[in-house]
């Protein structure tokens, strides 16, 4: 039969045990999800700017504000497949995407007759 030191000790080491497979449960989430807006402006055969850097595994918010006479969009070429979002003249748009691994991705307007309006994203690791 168990004393009450035993009783004792097995009570503590089983909360010891509890909090050692908690803190391994919080090590094992990482680092919390960092999120970032970035906007981008279209304009005829433009964007502005044309050049974002983010770094991988942000999520990121990208807003495309559209203050041309036509509409525009923006496509941004992904490991996971092309992501799009449109927007009519005076409107904003927003794309929601995780950056991905470490390079860099073509961004452009899908618009025909708008070939010239592109940029690259460069996802830093």
């Amino acid at each position: 039969m168990p004393t009450a030191i035993q009783a004792r000790l097995h009570r503590l080491l089983f909360a010891a045990g509890l909090i050692l497979i908690g803190l391994a449960f919080l090590a094992a989430c990482g680092e919390p999800l960092r999120e970032r807006t970035i906007e981008v402006t279209a304009t005829e055969m433009r964007f502005d700017p044309d050049r974002i850097e983010v770094q991988t595994g942000e999520q990121i918010f990208l807003r495309l504000r559209n203050r041309g006479q036509v509409a525009h969009s923006l496509t941004i070429e992904l490991p996971s497949g092309d992501r799009t979002v449109s927007a009519d003249p005076g409107v904003d748009a927003i794309l929601v995407f995780r950056a991905p691994a470490p390079g860099e991705y073509r961004f452009y307007c899908r618009i025909p007759g708008h070939e010239a309006q592109q940029g690259t994203l460069i996802v830093l690791p």
